[in-house]
């Protein structure tokens, strides 16, 4: 492979444009995300982290993916991507500032590459004490975890869990195109991407892959975009939103809060979790907004530096968690919400076209 255009060494932001943003608000702050900024067309919000924001809406008449913001560390690769896709580099009129080149992927999905762009105050780190069978670190210290009980309030005759989960940052973005080849060459070629996992069907030709930032001796997550091969009802169209993984600040408690949060609420759609995934190994709970755009919240991943090869990984590997309920035959399909349950009856469960190889 020649050398890239540039590496990025993040992911910044997702940006969509959706019908309805007051009804996007109060879904991402239950999500647990924080208002960054507003506009009367655009809504910003980021989490705990140094992210300026890592999710971006405009009010428009479809509700869209409309691509990913990454981040690099110097303007000169700026130029240097800027030069390769016929682009400019020109002064970014958002809030975060900074300079910015932008262009489109194979699948027509934006691409913005950040350098310079605001960073925030990030809480100062806390993460939760742990007791495991063998190692006792927390003596003298009660484990809780915001009110405590007074989380939990009856509405209507039913219990109500009042704590979120609190995203920290974006991780990584899942994207369903139309050659898997094609992309992920062009990931390769223009943010200096590196191959965590690829993945193979049972006559080993790839259909998806984990993509990684290239930060050399610097352990990255194990993967900023995951690319698979588009499949189901939208196979004949441009390529879709597969899912944006957000990291929560306070590993797993954290994450079980947020779930019980939604859960409880009983106004949004689960898509699947909780578990613990095979490749990149992260704790996972996806939930649709209420457009259909899968979300998740994720903690413990794998971090990787360069050093490390790609690796070949079947079905099994990318289908089945190491613990968790059933994929479901609608992970990684952006639908309405409305659609879910029939979509569910009539397609064939994936595992159980996985048990046929077994």
């Amino acid at each position: 492979m020649t050398d890239p255009l540039c590496k990025i060494d993040d992911i910044m932001f997702l940006r969509f444009e959706l019908k309805n943003l007051d009804g996007q608000k109060e879904y991402l702050s239950h999500f647990g995300m924080f208002p960054a900024h507003e506009t009367d067309s655009a809504i910003y919000y980021r989490g705990t982290g140094s992210q300026p924001y890592c999710y971006v809406a405009h009010k428009g008449e479809d509700n869209r993916y409309i691509g990913a913001a990454f981040t690099v560390g110097s303007e000169e690769q700026l130029n240097a991507l800027a030069a390769g896709v016929g682009a400019e580099v020109v002064d970014n009129d958002e809030p975060a500032g900074g300079r910015v080149v932008k262009c489109l992927d194979p699948d027509g999905f934006g691409i913005e590459v950040y350098f310079g762009a605001h960073q925030n105050d990030a809480e100062a780190a806390k993460a939760p004490k742990l007791n495991a069978g063998f190692e006792k670190n927390r003596v003298n210290e009660l484990q809780r975890f915001g009110r405590g009980p007074q989380e939990w309030t009856v509405k209507d005759g039913e219990w109500h869990y009042q704590l979120t989960s609190r995203v920290m940052r974006l991780g990584h973005v899942a994207l369903n195109v139309a050659d898997v080849d094609v992309s992920i060459a062009w990931y390769q070629k223009h943010l200096g991407v590196l191959i965590s996992d690829n993945l193979l069907d049972p006559e080993g030709v790839r259909v998806g892959a984990f993509l990684r930032a290239d930060c050399g001796d610097k352990p990255v997550d194990h993967h900023t975009l995951n690319i698979v091969a588009k499949a189901g009802p939208e196979a004949n169209f441009a390529g879709t939103f597969g899912h944006g993984g957000f990291e929560v600040t306070e590993s797993v408690d954290d994450l079980l809060a947020g779930h019980y949060h939604m859960k409880t609420l009983g106004k949004y759609r689960h898509e699947w979790g909780l578990g613990r995934h095979l490749l990149g190994s992260q704790m996972y709970d996806y939930w649709r907004d209420p457009t259909g755009f899968t979300l998740e919240h994720w903690t413990d991943g794998d971090l990787l530096d360069a050093s490390v090869p790609p690796k070949d990984s079947y079905p099994k590997e990318f289908i089945m968690a190491q613990y968790g309920d059933e994929i479901p035959v609608t992970f990684g399909l952006s639908m309405p919400n409305e659609q879910l349950d029939s979509f569910r009856e009539a397609a064939p469960k994936i595992t159980d076209l996985l048990k046929t190889l077994e």
